[in-house]
């Protein structure tokens, strides 16, 4: 229940907190001003409020007042039950009640759920550990300007006092002595509760009462209004002026901010418009009690189930095992769930909460407002939502999210005008019952979705629950998987998913030392994949030529499980049945179509050992480094991304770059990155010697899969491991690099673990990816010519590395044109005579450079088995290629299969 008080009724404020910080760091590139500067933005949002609470004041003070003799007289003459019965009469024939005395509490009580959020927020702020701002050396302590003896003396909440008290003083002029008692008993209060706080959180309650002691002075001045208006004038003047003429930020998102901050100038005429159509145009709505409370509650409520959970349930579900499992939680539904409470803090409760401190006149405002803002919204989401394409579990997209076109973003700008003014123009003419109709069925649309949505997802839950029980065990001690042999050969098949083409030469111009360790190796730089996704790019990586996107096709009468089943098991197939070998086979991709590869596949094969390794060390791995993981990183992020996601589906075209904010959200915290996920996959590799003996016998054929190289997570340099704060990310500047660098150290490690133990030179070895990353950096550096619609042919640039038996001498580049659908026929070579597909029959054979094309290469990213048929992949006729001697020319990539 604690919980859900505090996502419902604190962490919304802790979210407008955030992103006010973020905001003004963003302008102003300086920790201590931003926090000042969430200050300002909570005592503006908060002024309304206050003024309210003023005047229940002063209504409370005038009724105590006028009732003051009256009690007096009953107290000095009456005694007991006496003197209580006369004093509820006297109560009720004033119609005044002793609880509403607790009127004269409600500004402090606004107070306590604002200071809360911030309590939460800055005091545990890591940008502020360490940072220093003017007198204070660190924001992230208390300041401890200077000591008495062992006593340290905190300046800064001391002066937060005496602010406080000197505007309780101006305040309570001519109040009675309990109402001043109050006053300065709470700002000793706040003094004995924060003098030992980080001095980022006193600076933010200083500046409150900075504010609060202004507000006063305001108070007991002539046309304060006027005051505040210049005043409310010059910084907005400032903030247009800095962030046109001083910032260096993108211009359209300067001209955002400076528009948004400019019409706060309108807001005296906004003010005296609005009054006026609430006094005519919708007086109807205005008098009327129930429609228009029915109006905002059914509006809140649609919005808040639409932000909360129908938006983010299509983001979960459409890969729910991606969601599930994550740090404490299993089910993802928790993630929807905390969404939409979340949401309904924001959008419900609180909107309620201030809904009934206000007259009929804001109550209508919010009304229309609440209305017009959902029917604009799902316009955006539903109608302009756009292709930002794939987001990762922690809600961010795999490609940078650019601004539209002039055009797009016109008409996106037209449709929401209309979109707003279409429930004023229903009032206007009356039509409040075709409103209330309209908002009723979007309310009912929104659970409607929510049951359906939720229902999918728990079913895949489920599913997936029993699925990985038999799959995934958490290890709390690792035993030796892969059993390599020193009398006789071994052949390893590395698949390093996603691993990138083109950083082998930078890295190992940065790390010479790996030059060393990867003794022998042949680097084919002309390589190609035949797709940009796993799913398509990887079975002719398995299988050979056979299993191509086209030639997979061509089968279209048998599922397409199966035959990617027979990719996946055609060379430990040939090398246990052809050859005298034993194989052992892990984590290999998208066996029978599961997200969690099911290896099951391999038990009819009684030479085939087929095991998961990735995600059964991470837990291990992170007890052994306790120092290098920020606890539940990753399901914080979702839980805060995933409003935030729905809000950039809610705004504007133009405006979704702004909110998405290059993936950060808005968010203060630097490190939000995907550890978890990142350490399922890295500690199959750090762990790769303590999971390798030498007491395999005979032949020995390994496949082992790796997602280090897909993950885009930041490593600290120079080891390139998580660690909870990134200093440094190195000197290669290519994005996503990091776990291409800690795959091939690792990996290196194994390799010098072969080396010390006699089992290097009778070992062949492939490292291999399924595609390349797909970055512009890489296309502008290597490609050349036009790229039909700005296609990145970098997606199928995968890294392909060789080392046969006996191979020494430092790493050499060859650029004979290549395939990763070479890789069977490279492995094969010399130890099976006529390698047969054991399930087609068909021959395997080397095909040299100068005849080998690149047949049905696929530009379409299928990426999951739901996107395509069940025997064929979908792919249409003009995303098909024919590709041949050199990758990097656009020449070379001719339409359509040859």
């Amino acid at each position: 229940m604690a919980n859900f008080l505090y996502t419902i009724i604190i962490y919304p404020l802790i979210q407008v907190i955030e992103f006010s910080f973020s905001l003004f760091n963003s302008v102003f590139k300086e920790e201590g001003i931003s926090v000042i500067g969430v200050s300002i933005a909570v005592s503006v949002l908060c002024l309304p409020l206050y003024i309210v609470a003023e005047g229940w004041q002063q209504v409370q003070r005038d009724t105590e007042k006028r009732l003051d003799k009256g009690i007096k007289r009953i107290k000095e003459t009456f005694k007991g039950d006496e003197q209580y019965m006369i004093l509820s009469a006297f109560y009720k024939e004033n119609h005044y009640h002793p609880l509403m005395a607790l009127r004269s509490s409600f500004g402090l009580l606004i107070q306590v759920p604002f200071f809360m959020a911030a309590y939460s927020f800055l005091s545990n702020l890591p940008v502020l550990r360490g940072y220093s701002f003017g007198f204070i050396r660190d924001m992230g302590a208390e300041d401890a300007l200077f000591s008495i003896g062992s006593f340290k003396v905190n300046v800064l909440p001391i002066a937060m006092t005496l602010i406080n008290i000197i505007a309780g003083a101006i305040y309570t002029k001519g109040f009675k002595f309990k109402d001043k008692l109050t006053i300065y008993g709470m700002a000793l209060v706040f003094l004995v509760i924060l003098y030992n706080s980080p001095s980022g959180l006193v600076l933010y309650w200083t500046m409150n009462n900075v504010f609060s002691l202004v507000k006063n002075v305001f108070y007991k001045i002539k046309n304060p209004k006027k005051v505040l208006y210049f005043i409310l004038a010059a910084a907005v003047l400032f903030v247009d002026y800095y962030a046109l003429f001083h910032h260096h930020g993108m211009l359209h998102k300067r001209l955002i901010l400076v528009f948004a901050a400019s019409i706060l100038l309108l807001t005296p005429l906004a003010v005296k418009f609005m009054t006026y159509l609430l006094d005519t145009v919708f007086s109807p709505l205005t008098e009327h009690k129930k429609t228009r409370f029915s109006i905002f509650l059914t509006s809140s409520l649609a919005l808040a189930f639409f932000a909360g959970f129908v938006l983010p349930s299509l983001v979960i579900n459409s890969s729910p095992v991606e969601f599930a499992n994550i740090d404490t939680y299993g089910n993802p539904l928790y993630f929807l769930y905390n969404s939409t409470v979340q949401m309904l803090g924001l959008l419900v409760f609180w909107p309620i909460c201030i809904y009934f401190l206000f007259n009929k006149r804001v109550q209508t405002a919010m009304a229309l407002f609440f209305s017009s803002i959902l029917f604009a919204c799902l316009v955006d989401a539903f109608c302009f939502a756009g292709d930002y394409g794939t987001l990762s579990r922690l809600i961010t997209f795999d490609s940078l999210v650019t601004s539209v076109t002039l055009p797009y973003a016109l008409l996106n700008t037209v449709s929401v005008i209309a979109a707003l003014l279409l429930p004023l123009i229903l009032l206007k003419f009356k039509k409040q019952k075709i409103l209330q109709t309209a908002l009723s069925i979007i309310l009912i649309a929104s659970l409607g979705i929510t049951v359906v949505n939720s229902v999918s997802i728990n079913s895949e839950y489920s599913a997936y629950k029993k699925e990985i029980a038999s799959k995934i065990t958490e290890e709390e001690s690792i035993s030796p998987v892969y059993h390599l042999s020193k009398n006789g050969k071994n052949v390893v098949l590395i698949m390093s998913d996603r691993a990138e083409g083109a950083y082998f030469e930078p890295i190992f111009e940065e790390f010479p030392e790996l030059k060393e360790s990867f003794s022998g190796f042949t680097y084919f730089k002309n390589t190609i994949s035949f797709n940009q996704g796993t799913l398509l790019g990887a079975p002719a990586l398995y299988g050979g030529y056979e299993y191509t996107p086209y030639e997979i096709n061509q089968r279209s009468k048998e599922k397409l499980v199966d035959k990617q089943n027979e990719a996946l098991l055609l060379l430990p197939r040939i090398f246990t049945e052809q050859a005298d070998f034993n194989a052992t086979v892990t984590d290999l991709s998208w066996a029978n179509y599961s997200w969690i590869p099911d290896m099951s596949i391999t038990n009819q094969y009684p030479k085939i050992k087929g095991f998961n390794v990735e995600r059964k060390y991470t837990s291990l791995w992170v007890k052994e480094n306790p120092d290098k993981v920020k606890a539940n990183i990753t399901s914080e992020s979702i839980k805060r991304n995933l409003v935030w996601y729905s809000l950039f589906k809610f705004v504007p075209c133009f405006m979704r770059d702004s909110v998405y904010d290059d993936g950060a959200w808005w968010s203060s915290d630097e490190n939000t990155s995907d550890v978890m996920e990142f350490l399922d996959f890295y500690t199959a590799l750090a762990y790769l010697p303590r999971l390798t003996d030498f007491t395999g016998s005979g032949n020995q054929y390994f496949t082992i899969v790796n997602d280090t190289t897909h993950s885009t997570q930041d490593l600290q340099a120079p080891d390139y491991e998580p660690a909870i704060t990134i200093t440094d990310t190195g000197p290669i500047p290519y994005s996503s690099i990091s776990g291409n660098i800690a795959m091939f150290k690792k990996v290196a490690s194994w390799i010098d673990y072969l080396k010390a133990n006699d089992c290097y030179d009778n070992t062949r070895i492939i490292i291999v990816a399924d595609h390349g990353i797909g970055k512009d950096a890489q296309k502008e550096k290597y490609f050349t010519g036009d790229w039909e619609d700005d296609y990145n042919p970098d997606h199928n640039w995968p890294l392909l590395m060789y080392k046969d038996f006996g191979a020494s001498g430092q790493p050499v580049t060859n650029e004979d044109f290549m395939t990763n659908a070479d890789v069977p026929s490279l492995l094969l070579e010399g130890l099976v005579e006529k390698p047969k597909n054991p399930f087609t029959g068909k021959e395997i054979k080397k095909i040299p450079s100068s005849e080998k094309k690149a047949s049905g290469v696929v530009i379409t990213h299928n990426f999951l088995p739901g996107m395509n048929g069940l025997y064929t992949f979908s792919v249409p006729d003009s995303d098909w290629y024919t590709v041949t001697n050199n990758i990097f020319d656009s020449k070379n990539w001719q339409k359509g299969v040859k």
